[in-house]
This record gives structure tokens, C-alpha cells and sequence, in this order.
């Protein structure tokens, strides 16, 4: 598991493991998840009478997470419970803005916005797996890419069509699920599709999915969700860590992660293969004419 100094790397993996555990197991991860602060101070008995689950469910739950045993997940934990969400910015106490009466200054709008934000980012990247490598890979060695998407998740997938296809990558991001679905027929060995989609279970994107792979394409998907149809006929499974938020910010945390996952694997593409500088640059210059006088850039990626 990646190293992410300050963030507590074990509360984004106890979440994504939840949904698979047996009972005993979740009912672990679900106290640790409410008294992650808690755990310096018991030791393994004491968790799990506090849990109401077996010493062995314990050993079990940090089985599934990659773990030793309890002293690495007391460890792991211990090390992250320094920074919660509202230290982060210091003074954003989000029950300040009741206690004025409602009245919300934008400074602290921002505040909220942008450590919700860091926050989910750090966490996503404390999610990070050889997946990724094998991700860039498949990536690196494509015929052509294909991005499935449905909805507002369509969004990021419009971002990585624009950006591979500056590096010369033929590609398709259509929004539209017939014709998705036609360039999931088109695909075959050698070609990558990448379906974006938060909880795994749009249909649309799971049957161009499905349809992507039986051609022989490699599969790769960007969720939330590890037990979802969609991980189900994925070869590559990356995971982003947002989760439901009573600020009502998930939706675009979610879109941000997915971003930068994207924006990731671009950066990644153009150092491992610099003859895409070029082509980078030559589409530099053809979008100057969308510039106004006086702009001079030519080898970035502004829009």
C-alpha cells in the first residue's frame, strides 16, 4: 500500500472492503470506522468486546485488508488519527456557522469545499494497487482507447478523450448508449476501454463493458464500488474513496478523483513514450486560433 504522509490510509480500505466482509467482520470494521480514535487505547480483547465480535473476526477483518495481524492495523490507524477532516484548514469548525445564526462567510465555504476535496484525493491515493501499474500498461501498449460513461461521469471521460487524443491515441468517449455500445463491438485484443462510474452498477456502462471484453479488449474501471457488476467484467479495477457527505460535496469529489486518476495516467503516458511531445505541441498550435491575441503558450494543455 502507497505511503501518504499525514492521512490515515486504513479508513479508505476498511470502507472499500466493507461491503464484501462476513458479519462478524463487518461488524469489526464498522466500530473501527466510528472509534478509529479509540483504538490506541485498547488492545485486541478489548476491541473486540467493544465490536461484539471474536478476537479471531479481528485477525480475520486485518486478513482481508493485507494486514499482518493487530499490531500493524493499531499501528496504521494510530498513525493517521493526528489530522481529521476539519484540521486540515485550521478553524473550520463546521459548527461555527450555526452558531452565528446560519450566516456562512464564503472563506469558509472554500475551506469546507477544498479540504472535503484534498481529503478524498489523499484517501483515493491511499487506495493505490500494482493495479495501476498494470493500468499504464495495458494503456501504453493500446490500439485504441474507448471510455464508457453515463451521466455526469461522462465529464471526466470528455477530459481523457481530449487529452489522449493530443498524444495521438485514437479514441472514443460517446455519451450516447447505442453508441457505446457500437464502439465496444468495434474494439479487440491489444484495445483498452475505461468505464467511469461511481457505485458499478450503471447498465449501460456494464454492457458496453461486457461487450469490450468479449472482444478481447482489456477491461478497466474507475469505481467506487469493489463488489459491483462492473468490477465483475473488469480486468483492472482502480478505486476512488469518495464517500456520502452531509456537506452534499461527494458529487463533485467524486468527479475530482476521477480526474485526477486520468490526469495521472496522461502524465504517466507522456514520460514513458517522448514521442508524443510533438504531437502534444502540434496541437498546441492548431488550437491557437480558439486563443485571443497576446496568448503565447504553446506546449501546455490549457483550454
Amino acid at each position: 500500500m502507497a505511503q501518504t504522509t499525514g492521512t490515515n490510509q486504513l479508513i479508505p480500505k476498511l470502507r472499500l472492503v466493507l461491503p464484501g466482509l462476513a458479519k462478524s467482520e463487518r461488524r469489526a470494521a464498522e466500530y473501527l470506522l466510528e472509534n478509529a480514535d479509540k483504538l490506541p487505547a485498547l488492545n485486541l480483547a478489548e476491541l473486540a468486546a467493544g465490536a461484539g465480535c471474536s478476537q479471531a473476526s479481528i485477525v480475520r477483518l486485518c486478513k482481508a485488508m493485507g494486514l499482518d495481524g493487530f499490531k500493524q492495523l493499531k499501528a496504521e490507524l494510530t498513525r493517521g488519527n493526528r489530522l481529521d477532516r476539519g484540521e486540515l484548514f485550521p478553524g473550520g469548525d463546521e459548527g461555527e456557522a450555526a452558531a452565528r445564526g446560519g450566516v456562512v462567510p464564503m472563506a469558509d465555504v472554500l475551506r469546507e469545499v477544498f479540504s472535503y476535496n484534498v481529503r478524498q484525493l489523499q484517501d483515493t491515493f491511499a487506495l493505490y494497487t500494482p493495479q495501476y501499474d498494470a493500468a499504464l500498461e495495458a494503456i501504453l501498449a493500446a490500439g485504441q482507447l474507448a471510455f464508457f460513461s453515463i451521466g455526469n461521469a461522462s465529464m471526466p471521460c470528455q477530459y481523457a478523450y481530449m487529452m489522449f487524443r493530443r498524444m495521438g491515441y485514437p479514441c472514443s468517449a460517446n455519451t450516447d448508449p447505442d453508441l457505446q455500445m457500437l464502439d465496444a463491438a468495434n474494439l479487440k485484443k491489444g484495445d483498452v476501454a475505461i468505464a467511469v462510474s461511481h457505485t458499478g452498477q450503471t447498465r449501460h456502462v456494464v454492457a458496453a463493458t461486457e461487450l469490450a471484453r468479449q472482444g478481447g479488449a482489456t477491461t478497466i474501471c474507475i469505481t467506487k464500488n469493489a463488489k459491483s457488476p462492473l468490477t465483475k467484467v473488469c480486468d483492472i479495477h482502480l478505486f476512488t474513496a469518495t464517500v456520502d457527505s452531509s456537506m452534499h460535496m461527494e458529487l463533485v469529489a467524486r468527479r475530482i478523483a476521477e480526474y485526477a486518476i486520468i490526469e495521472a495516467f496522461y502524465h504517466a503516458v507522456r514520460m514513458r513514450r517522448p514521442e508524443v511531445e510533438g504531437l502534444v505541441k502540434e496541437g498546441s498550435l492548431a488550437m491557437r486560433i480558439n486563443k485571443l491575441p497576446g496568448f503565447t503558450r504553446m506546449d501546455g494543455i490549457d483550454a
